[in-house]
């Protein structure tokens, strides 16, 4: 299989605070792949009747932030860091950030991350949740103030899935992550939970489909979620690689595959692939 392309990093700028986790996570990333990082800041217009006070709001909005991200980018671009930026006004930014990723052709989306309540995420229409369900490619939620190289990778599998398309997830995510290791020189693990004794899954096996070593592969019994969160506090706050089927129709509105149950269960960075 060939190896993912990672040559633009789709960056979402967070207009609310100056610490940007996922501004400084695509840097870190570019400087191992040697990618281009394109940051982008959507930012919403003030509800008015009057057209002239709209359109007024808007013009020193968008001088505004067009000021304080050319002073969040400023650093970056003198240390020479490939990066280009891009303002965008919306009512529904959401939207636009999915819009403008695919627009760019980026081949992974950077988005800042924060705890949520089980209710907020079945409720809320969160950025989280629409990235994870319309993303054209991988997303990596930001959760940590990690510095420094990344030290391991988790990769979470479901070998007990049989169906085609499953499998083909199964390899893409594999990939993903290896591809990561090669980039930064960290540690591969792997994570497989299993349901009972009739599906347990053997390490060695769990080991010869990653390629690790039998003592870098993790198996226990329960639920993904449960197991996932216990490796990655055995292991130190890796960052974890997991895969997620595209839904459509009355699922897609339901929150609940794994890859969206440990958003708000771990304390370490997410990249979430989706196969469509």
């Amino acid at each position: 299989m060939t190896r993912p392309k990672l040559d633009k990093i789709f960056c979402v700028i967070d207009p609310t605070t100056n610490n940007q986790r996922a501004l400084k996570r695509a840097v870190s990333m570019a400087a191992n792949s040697g990618a281009m990082v394109h940051a982008h800041l959507c930012f919403s217009p003030q509800p008015s009747s009057r057209v002239d006070v709209l359109k007024s709001y808007r013009e020193a909005e968008q001088s505004r932030y067009q000021l304080w991200l050319d002073w969040l980018l400023k650093d970056y671009v003198t240390e020479g860091v490939k990066i280009t930026s891009e303002l965008t006004c919306d009512d529904d930014w959401r939207a636009e950030l999915l819009a403008a990723a695919k627009r760019v052709g980026a081949d992974i989306i950077i988005r800042s991350s924060f705890r949520r309540s089980a209710l907020q995420r079945r409720v809320l229409k969160t950025t989280d949740w629409m990235l994870l369900r319309q993303a054209h490619c991988p997303v990596l939620l930001v959760k940590t103030d990690r510095v420094g190289p990344l030290e391991k990778v988790l990769v979470a599998l479901n070998l007990e899935e049989k169906g085609k398309a499953h499998q083909q997830l199964t390899d893409t995510v594999i990939e993903h992550a290896r591809s990561i290791v090669d980039r930064t020189g960290a540690e591969l693990h792997a994570v497989n939970a299993y349901q009972g004794l009739d599906n347990f899954v053997h390490p060695p096996d769990l080991a010869k489909r990653v390629g690790v070593q039998r003592n870098k592969a993790h198996v226990g019994e329960g639920s993904p979620e449960d197991q996932i969160a216990a490796t990655v506090t055995e292991l130190g706050a890796p960052l974890v690689v997991i895969g997620s089927l595209a839904r459509k129709g009355m699922s897609e509105m339901v929150v609940g595959n794994t890859a969206e149950r440990i958003l708000d269960q771990i304390n370490a960075d997410i990249m979430v692939v989706v196969q469509r």
